[in-house]
């Protein structure tokens, strides 16, 4: 089967080059060393510290990211742990309250009242953790999307070409419903029926 890799818009085919090797010429890595500063604790008191570390960065084109196969996915481990953290002293006063009422010889100090001051102090103060352990569910949930349709994505992603001289991107056949063939589209135009096809347009 002979496939027509011609740009449609200028009907040229010497600037032409695949979409993921287009990508892949857009993301370098390197490393190199950084300084660091801090507060020690010594067994005089504390202390200045200084130090270098290694470190590694990924650079991208803005011609890579405009071509990206799915969206950054974002961290949710450091934010788990944060939110757990906050929660830390809620589950304080929970175990304070729950001793307190346990020692009491008065048995009517544990009525309704008492429950429901509790509930709402402990509420409040374990509100903060509890947004910030929703904001990584709903992370968790957006990463998990981005990595069920990265397989249909894909598939769409790496049959484009792009032309560099019209700046456009193409698919010479169409590999999907939906994705038309011998069309140039703009990288943000190219990125949306790329991301749609792996379900993930909207997040």
């Amino acid at each position: 089967m002979d496939i027509d890799i011609s740009c449609p818009a200028c009907g040229r085919m010497d600037l032409i080059q695949s979409v993921p090797a287009v990508h892949s010429d857009g993301v370098s890595t390197s490393s190199g060393m950084d300084l660091y500063s801090g507060v020690g604790i010594a067994a005089n008191g504390l202390v200045p510290v200084f130090g270098s570390a290694t470190v590694e960065r990924t650079h991208t084109t803005a011609l890579a990211r405009s071509l990206a196969r799915e969206p950054n996915q974002r961290p949710v481990a450091r934010i788990t742990v944060l939110g757990l953290l906050l929660l830390l002293p809620a589950l304080l006063v929970v175990v304070m309250s729950i001793a307190s009422a346990a020692t009491s010889n008065n048995p009517e100090a544990t009525h309704v009242g008492f429950l429901a001051g509790a509930a709402l102090f402990v509420g409040g103060i374990a509100a903060p953790g509890l947004f910030v352990l929703g904001v990584a569910a709903l992370r968790g949930r957006r990463n998990g999307r981005i990595s069920r349709g990265r397989r249909n994505a894909h598939s769409v992603w790496q049959s484009a070409f792009y032309c560099h001289r019209c700046g456009s991107a193409f698919w010479p056949f169409s590999p999907a419903p939906g994705v038309p063939a011998r069309q140039a589209f703009a990288p943000q135009h190219f990125r949306w029926f790329v991301w749609n096809a792996g379900g993930y347009a909207n997040v």
